[in-house]
């Protein structure tokens, strides 16, 4: 936001414009987009906001009246299961079809910038470019990326982030105000490892809601941890670690069993460039089905982001190795294909 308003406001001079976020709010300082109504900056370049829209109303196209720019600014976590990528190619393309100048403020990812996990998902419809589940891309460099499925006659513009190299690409690391694209968690190691347990929110599992950790641990009444470590012990996991524990979930938001004191697993990141959220999230899946089948309603998790189809062939007996090994051909072409349209190094 500092950069658009100090550097490139005269992309937006004289436009009336949406302004697109899912931080709406004042964030570490910086004005809130309200606020920014009374700069003197926006008014001497004649810039007038019309409307703070959530990507959810930007689809509307009644919203797009009278619009001829737009300023998006979304926090695109850099993983599956908090993608806004399928939404920012639709805005993109409405933002297109009203002729509107579209400046989009750069975001790096939140879990790194050099590392990325398969298995491949394919984020948006129609398009068949797939990408690891968790992509290392900032927004910007994830539309060059899908550069072929935006309108060509888009009048796009991309405000890069100012002093990030992608070795900071780490939550608040990168020096930039930040804010968790997961809100409950607060802690970007425990972002890590929330970034695969989200993906079993289908399943009967708690994973914590309604306690001081959610989303890093994983439990039911049904569970039997000694059994499923031991499967654990025997798979590949680098980068974290598995801990018995219990815990008791008070009101929570997925009502999965308030106030009962039950068996469970937390995982705990020990070097975070090692972790592989993919294999984490299969792997864990796979210990919990082996012992308990369907106690684990695995196939509710089939429409969870980018890993709902291998979760769903893990629920059929299919091995996370032979999943993951699977897409190593792709991972390495989306890494070549990666590196030629990154903006920081």
């Amino acid at each position: 936001m500092t950069v658009l308003v100090q550097d490139s406001l005269r992309l937006l001079a004289g436009r009336g414009i949406l302004w697109i976020t899912d931080t709406p709010d004042a964030r570490s300082g910086l004005p809130s987009p309200e606020e920014l109504k009374t700069d003197a900056r926006v008014r001497k370049m004649n810039v007038h906001l019309l409307a703070v829209l959530s990507p959810a109303a930007a689809q509307d196209d009644a919203a797009w009246r009278g619009v001829n720019g737009v300023v998006i600014d979304l926090n695109d976590g850099g993983f599956a299961a908090r993608s806004s990528l399928a939404a920012l190619q639709r805005i993109v393309a409405l933002a297109a079809s009203h002729k509107a100048r579209i400046v989009i403020l750069d975001h790096p990812p939140s879990l790194g910038g050099e590392q990325h996990d398969g298995p491949m998902w394919r984020p948006i419809p129609g398009s068949d470019i797939a990408i690891p589940v968790r992509y290392g891309l900032s927004v910007g460099e994830a539309l060059r990326l899908f550069a072929s499925t935006l309108p060509p006659d888009a009048d796009l513009h991309v405000v890069p982030a100012r002093g990030v190299r992608r070795a900071q690409f780490w939550g608040k690391e990168s020096k930039l105000p930040w804010t968790s694209p997961i809100a409950e968690v607060k802690n970007v190691d425990d972002l890590l490892i929330a970034s695969a347990l989200v993906s079993l929110e289908g399943t009967s599992l708690s994973l914590g809601r309604g306690t001081d950790l959610p989303l890093i641990r994983v439990g039911a009444p049904w569970l039997d941890v000694r059994r499923v470590l031991d499967e654990l012990a025997d798979r590949p996991n680098p980068g974290v670690k598995f801990e018995s524990e219990r815990f008791t979930p008070r009101q929570p938001s997925d009502g999965k069993f308030d106030g009962q004191s039950i068996p469970g697993i937390r995982v705990n990141v020990i070097s975070r460039e090692r972790v592989q959220t993919g294999r984490l999230a299969l792997d864990l899946a796979w210990a919990i089905w082996k012992v308990h089948g369907d106690s684990l309603h695995l196939a509710g998790a089939a429409g969870a982001p980018g890993l709902g189809f291998a979760l769903a062939l893990v629920a059929r007996g299919a091995d996370p190795d032979s999943l993951v090994d699977a897409s190593l051909p792709a991972l390495v072409a989306f890494q070549k294909r990666a590196r030629a349209v990154m903006m920081y190094r």
